[in-house]
C-alpha cells in the first residue's frame, strides 16, 4: 500500500465501536418485556423491518459501525420509540437473517442493551452462515480488525470473498482493500482498483475515496487526474470527509497547471 494512502473512514477500527455505553444503566430485559402483545409485536414490524432496511443501505453505502448506529438511533428518537423496546422486539423474533443480523448489531453497538461485541459477532456468524451478504460483510470486518472476536485477517478475506460474490456492494470495497493492503491473500493493485470501482458505482463512499487514490496515483490503473477529481468530489457529495482534503489540493494543482 502507498505511503501516502489513507484508511478511509467507514473501515477505521477507532471509530468502528462505540465508546462509553458499557457502564449506561439498563432496566432488565426479557424477550417479551416490551411487547405487551400480539397486536403491539405486529404492529412494530413494519417499522423494524424499515429500520432493517435503513442499516442495509447505509452499511452497502460504506459508513461505520458509529455512523449506522447514529441513523438507527435517530430514527428510533423520531418515532418515540425506546431502544430497549425495538431490541426486545428484536430478541423475541429471530426468525430471519435480517432480524438476526440486526439484533447483533444492537449488540455490538450497545443500543437497548449493554454493549456485547462477542454476542453481536456469534449472531452476526450465524446469519453469514445462512448466507446472507450483509452478515458476511460484518464477519469480514470483525475478523480484520479484532471485534468481537480473535483478528484473523485468512478469515476475513475469506468471508468478503463470499460477501462480494453475494452481492455485496461493501464487500466488494472490502475485498478491494485486501487486494491492496495484502489482507489474507497477495497483494494485487489491478484487482483491488477493480473492485473499488465497482464498488463505486454503486455508492460505496469509502470506494469512491479510495478509486480516486488509485487514479490520483497511478496505481493499479493509468493515472487520471480529472478521474481522480471526479471519484473525489463523488465521495465528498456522499458525505465521506475524507475526500475533502484530497479534492482541495487536487483543484489547487491543476488550477494552478501542476
Amino acid at each position: 500500500m502507498a505511503s501516502t494512502l489513507h484508511l478511509p473512514r467507514p473501515r477505521s477500527a477507532a471509530s468502528s465501536v462505540k465508546s462509553g455505553r458499557s457502564n449506561r444503566s439498563f432496566r432488565s430485559i426479557s424477550p417479551t418485556s416490551s411487547i405487551g402483545n400480539r397486536d403491539e409485536n405486529d404492529a412494530l414490524r413494519p417499522y423494524i423491518d424499515a429500520i432493517s432496511q435503513m442499516f442495509i443501505r447505509t452499511r452497502e453505502k460504506g459508513y461505520n459501525f458509529s455512523a449506522v448506529s447514529e441513523c438507527i438511533e435517530e430514527e428510533i428518537m423520531l418515532k418515540k420509540h425506546e431502544p430497549t423496546q425495538i431490541f426486545s422486539w428484536l430478541l423475541s423474533n429471530q426468525n430471519t437473517v435480517h432480524y438476526i443480523t440486526l439484533l447483533g448489531f444492537f449488540y455490538f453497538q450497545g443500543i437497548g442493551v449493554p454493549i456485547d461485541a462477542r454476542k453481536g459477532f456469534s449472531l452476526f456468524l450465524t446469519a453469514a452462515k445462512m448466507d446472507f451478504y450483509v452478515a458476511q460483510d460484518l464477519v469480514a470486518d470483525c475478523y480484520g480488525f479484532g471485534l468481537g472476536t480473535t483478528k484473523n485477517e485468512d478469515l476475513s478475506f475469506t468471508w468478503y470473498q463470499k460477501a462480494s460474490q453475494n452481492g455485496s456492494i461493501d464487500g466488494q470495497f472490502g475485498l478491494g482493500y485486501c487486494y491492496e493492503a495484502g489482507i489474507g491473500t497477495i497483494k494485487n493493485m489491478s484487482k483491488s482498483c477493480q473492485l473499488y470501482k465497482k464498488s463505486a458505482k454503486k455508492e460505496n463512499r469509502s470506494a469512491m475515496f479510495m478509486l480516486a487514490q488509485c487514479y490520483e496515483q497511478g496505481t493499479g490503473t493509468p493515472k487520471d487526474l480529472e478521474q481522480a477529481i471526479y471519484w473525489y468530489r463523488k465521495a465528498k457529495e456522499c458525505g465521506n470527509s475524507d475526500a475533502d482534503a484530497p479534492l482541495a489540493e487536487l483543484l489547487e494543482k491543476t488550477k494552478n497547471g501542476l
